[in-house]
């Protein structure tokens, strides 16, 4: 047998691609997160925010964004058309249901509503429904991926809310038979590494991304404080997700002037209530761009996040804004000051460097190109 028919049979029986032509190498797409800040430490590119066909983990405190954020991921998806369903799975009844419901713009048809939620009873629960929507899903991908003109291509977001909170059914089981709350002996770590190499694979193979939120914890053996917290459920989640960001919260009191938002007309005996909270999320794996970037953004309790927030101190450390005493300058504006509720709420100042701003972080942050750079330098 000649090396060319080995391969060619090795590749109708085992359906080979080309590396760069394969729909199981690279994401399918990218979902938008609402804030371009947020974007861009994931990927390092402004427009693209967590990969589809992947698994993408949000962990942190009570509290830190994980849920919002997963809202507003839910709300861009559906209104600009990335996915064509939500399934929220839920064991925690922490989505945002209001805010989904009332800010998806697209048609919400109450026999088929565009976003639906299952709730997962326990570990075991989740792996037996998470197999089925797997199997059903790889089916029809397969299908799309062998006869496209005659087959649709299912864009479908999985949330799982949460994965850390999910225990095996061996307790409650013991505890209703026995009267005692017994260890469950591992059963649940090992239900979870399953799960999450299930997650894994079946993002690639059924075109489904999966949007895990968790929760975090401080490591109770280590001899020094870390940056970065553990994550609950196991090691599987940590080894099958594209990314993992931790989220973290900073409350802002009324009388704050560190973070301006115009709205600051506030009374005496107001200034001692929040007016919003700052979100940290800090990107500690990312198979995209270089991991340890993070993004601090603002969530005004009144009016919401500005796409902007969190892009203005890179863009003075690009050359794109000057700091000024009492505000910025854009040269490619205005040679007149800016405030920071310019900054925050102005398309048009944006437009005039937002996209060789963006080249710029995508040649900083990428793997690549920082290669490429240092090979040039050599």
């Amino acid at each position: 047998m000649k090396k060319n028919e080995m391969f060619n049979q090795l590749r109708k029986s085992q359906n080979f691609y080309g590396i760069d032509k394969s729909p199981f190498s690279k994401p399918t797409g990218y979902l938008d997160t609402g804030s371009f800040a947020i974007n861009r430490v994931l990927t390092g590119d402004i427009h693209k925010g967590i990969p589809m066909s992947r698994i993408t983990t949000l962990y942190g405190e009570s509290q830190s964004g994980k849920s919002l954020l997963a809202a507003n991921i839910i709300i861009t998806a559906l209104n600009s058309g990335a996915v064509d369903k939500v399934i929220y799975y839920d064991n925690e009844g922490g989505s945002c249901v209001d805010m989904i419901r009332n800010n998806v713009q697209i048609p919400w048809d109450e026999d088929n509503p565009p976003c639906e939620t299952c709730l997962m009873t326990d570990i075991e629960d989740f792996e037996t429904k998470l197999i089925e929507l797997v199997d059903i899903s790889t089916k029809a991908y397969n299908e799309y991926l062998n006869d496209p003109d005659n087959n649709d291509k299912i864009n479908t977001l999985v949330v799982v809310d949460s994965f850390g909170g999910l225990k095996a059914r061996k307790v409650k089981e013991d505890a209703l038979k026995k009267g005692v709350v017994a260890d469950d002996m591992g059963r649940e770590a090992k239900i979870k590494k399953r799960v999450a190499c299930t997650m894994g694979t079946g993002a690639m193979a059924g075109n489904i991304t999966f949007l895990v939120i968790n929760y975090s914890y401080d490591n109770p053996g280590a001899m020094f404080p870390s940056k970065i917290k553990n994550m609950a459920g196991g090691t599987g989640l940590e080894y099958y997700s594209e990314i993992k960001v931790q989220c973290e919260k900073v409350f802002v009191k009324s009388a704050d002037d560190d973070v301006l938002t115009g709205r600051e007309n506030v009374s005496e005996t107001d200034k001692g209530f929040y007016k919003g909270t700052k979100f940290k999320f800090f990107v500690t794996k990312s198979r995209t761009i270089k991991p340890f970037y993070q993004a601090t953004v603002f969530l005004d309790f009144n009016s919401g996040m500005s796409r902007y927030d969190g892009l203005i101190e890179d863009a003075v450390k690009f050359g794109f804004l000057q700091d000024v005493r009492g505000g910025y300058i854009c040269p490619s504006y205005s040679d007149k000051r800016i405030t920071y509720k310019d900054l925050v709420s102005k398309d048009e100042i944006w437009n005039t460097f937002i996209e060789d701003f963006n080249k710029k972080s995508l040649d900083v942050m990428g793997y690549a190109n920082s290669t490429s750079r240092e090979l040039d330098e050599l």
